[in-house]
């Protein structure tokens, strides 16, 4: 069983986070890990990220906070996106065997 990586980011795109998050996540991809990214507050906006486009074309599972979404007025669906809730990030960092946090 491949071991699990969660991450939060929660950080608009322009910050280093996003940049440090999409490394972490191709790493552990490259390693054969699963990989859950869950998307909050202006880290939501980093779903139109080329980088996070990316991640999901090679197998990362993204969730956004709906209500953080639906505060910014992101709406549209994209493959491969979950829109969750804290219900689901509780999930992800109770079933990872990694989780790390970039606020």
């Amino acid at each position: 069983m491949a071991q699990k990586l969660g991450i939060l980011l929660t950080t608009s795109p322009e910050n280093e986070n996003t940049y440090t998050c999409i490394r972490l996540a191709e790493a552990a991809l490259a390693t054969a890990r699963e990989v859950h990214i869950f998307l909050m507050c202006d880290g939501v906006y980093n779903i139109y990220h080329k980088g996070f486009i990316a991640l999901r074309e090679k197998g990362a599972n993204i969730t956004l906070c709906d209500f953080n979404a639906q505060e910014r007025a992101i709406s549209e669906e994209r493959e491969g996106v979950v829109f969750g809730s804290q219900y689901d990030l509780a999930c992800i960092a109770h079933e990872c065997d990694r989780f790390i946090s970039l606020n």
